[in-house]
């Protein structure tokens, strides 16, 4: 599943480069073809413009004759109009033709030749309102060459903006072709991405689907088996109660006879022992049975000051702590939401560890400490969620301690790590019972022992 979810990753991150590497390809092909599009409309404006010029320049030579044939001086005033909207048109054609170096020479020389066409024209008024000739002046015959210049330019002007019209016109449509073929392609490539993905992502939906009916099924079989477990759990804690009572019993009758015997071979001891094993075995059944009753829960969790539980364990094993002379130091502890009984089991079985395993001629001490803890420190277990907190609750201890290297051994069922004849009780439950309440609380439990100096057994409770 996790290769598959990989493949996955990586076919999504390879599509989503490439879509994004096509995309701003389109992006470039559009850009080139918008600018094609911007230089031809810009040609034509340009051409537009120079039409526009040379027709107010021919109506200043058309007028000029008018008013030489008829000395009507609104002919003066119409030329003076037609002057200003000249120069207006040759600044437009300077803004528009300073990209073009070739086309702003010819601009140049244009503006000279119409410049000096305008001072021969007003010359040219001058000498025939002054002289009153009848023939033309000299000045009119050099207008009529400037003009003919004029209208070279005028020509040489048009005919290199309409030669890079064409040209752009055609790279216009040659940058249409192909941005539309682009698109064409692009759109293919992206379907087939798409159906890629699609079909990638039905495949793995397909496989979760597998994956969830066979984890269903599983849960069905466990829950079964779960089922059965508690059933047999059952039957050992109730069923095998009463054989090992009558035993006790019968045991226990048989001891007393052989009291009043004055015989003495050995069965009374015998005797004695069976009494002994079974009362054990009463004691394991009842063990097993606790940790049976902790997977069926039936209490509602509730919002539980630690505080109070605390003090209420201690309460309850004072004549042990007086006892062995210990000395319990606790610190304010936080109220979480939690089963408020079996945080007492879980105090009640971790405090009793602490009493039970203590050095000899050494005062025992216990120390209940607590803090807010990141994710972090739960790293080396079961993985959290992340960006997770933790209430932190240890319970700190001299005793004897224990070594690492069984730290796995001490949290199952029914593990000690002394032997019969040690002068340590215990029945290997304890913990394995703590183990099992924080497991319904989705907590985590640690233990950390050094040999001879003690240990310390950290509850981890999420926020």
């Amino acid at each position: 599943m996790k290769k598959r979810l990989k493949i996955t990753f990586v076919a999504f991150c390879i599509s989503f480069i490439s879509m994004i590497a096509l995309s701003l390809f389109s992006i470039g092909r559009f850009t080139t073809l918008t600018n094609h599009s911007n230089a031809v409309s810009h040609s034509n404006k340009v051409i537009r413009t120079l039409y526009r010029a040379e027709v107010y320049f021919k109506d200043v030579d058309r007028w000029e004759r008018g008013y030489i044939l008829a000395n009507d001086t609104g002919y003066i005033r119409a030329i003076n109009g037609a002057s200003d909207s000249l120069v207006q048109m040759l600044d437009s054609l300077d803004a528009l033709l300073s990209d073009n170096a070739v086309q702003s020479r010819n601009m140049i020389d244009l503006r000279e030749t119409i410049g000096s066409r305008i001072r021969s024209l007003h010359e040219n008024f001058s000498y025939i309102d002054t002289s009153h000739a009848k023939e033309a002046s000299p000045y009119y015959f050099e207008g009529r060459k400037l003009t003919v210049n004029a209208n070279r330019l005028f020509r040489v002007m048009h005919a290199t903006e309409i030669r890079l019209l064409k040209e752009r016109q055609d790279k216009q449509v040659f940058y249409q072709k192909l941005t539309t073929s682009t698109i064409k392609t692009l759109l293919a490539i992206f379907c087939m991405i798409t159906l890629f993905l699609f079909l990638l992502l039905m495949r793995l939906m397909r496989a979760g689907i597998l994956y969830q009916e066979r984890l269903q099924a599983k849960i069905i079989d466990l829950e079964r088996s779960h089922s059965e477990l508690q059933d047999i759990a059952y039957s050992i804690s109730h069923d095998l109660q009463e054989p090992l009572r009558k035993i006790q019993v019968f045991s226990n009758m048989l001891i007393v006879r052989k009291s009043n015997s004055a015989e003495d071979d050995g069965t009374k001891d015998t005797l004695t022992r069976i009494y002994g094993s079974a009362n054990r075995m009463r004691s394991l059944i009842a063990d097993l049975e606790s940790l049976t009753n902790l997977t069926r829960i039936d209490e509602q969790k509730a919002s539980v000051n630690l505080n109070t539980i605390i003090e209420q364990v201690v309460s309850d094993m004072n004549d042990t702590i007086k006892e062995n002379n210990a000395v319990v130091r606790v610190e304010d502890l936080p109220t979480i939401t939690c089963y408020g009984s079996q945080m007492t089991i879980l105090f009640r079985a971790l405090m009793d560890n602490a009493l039970k395993f203590v050095k000899e001629d050494t005062k025992p001490e216990i120390y209940v400490s607590y803090r807010i803890v990141p994710e972090s420190e739960l790293a080396d277990g079961g993985r959290p969620m992340p960006n997770q907190q933790f209430h932190c609750i240890s319970i700190a201890d001299n005793g004897i301690g224990f070594d690492n290297r069984h730290i796995s051994d001490i949290f199952r069922m029914f593990r000690r790590l002394h032997t019969e004849g040690s002068r340590y009780e215990g029945k290997g439950v304890g913990l394995a019972i703590c183990q099992r309440i924080m497991a319904n609380h989705e907590g985590y439990i640690r233990g950390e022992g050094v040999p001879d100096k003690g240990a310390t057994f950290k509850l981890y409770f999420p926020v």
